[in-house]
């Protein structure tokens, strides 16, 4: 494996989404390295020992939302990259996110 080639964690409740997002980033950023996993895994665990470049994460999961997958994930690694991604944003979420150092926001419609 190259030093170069990028290291993505994707992180979604959604197996189509999920397996979307990671067919489309393949293809893309080819040659890289994607992981996709469901919110249920040990995400901070994961994060703690993959060594990714950056973390793409749902906001809205029913079992841990993006807020707290964020919030465990910069406890273990606090310079660790991560955008997060949504259908829908409110202003009020987006000023708790910004405090917990997500990069960007990408609202689909």
């Amino acid at each position: 494996m190259s030093a170069s080639e990028p290291r993505i964690l994707l992180i979604d409740d959604d197996p189509a989404l999920l397996q979307c997002l990671f067919d489309m980033l393949m293809y893309r950023l080819r040659p890289a390295v994607v992981v996709a996993q469901s919110p249920s895994q040990d995400v901070a665990s994961q994060v703690q020992h993959g060594n990714y470049d950056v973390v793409i994460c749902d906001l809205k999961m029913p079992k841990q939302g993006g807020l707290e997958v964020i919030s465990g994930i910069k406890a273990v690694k606090p310079q660790q990259a991560v955008i997060l991604m949504t259908g829908c944003i409110e202003e009020s979420i987006e000023q708790q996110a910004h405090g917990r150092g997500p990069l960007r926001f990408f609202e689909s419609r």
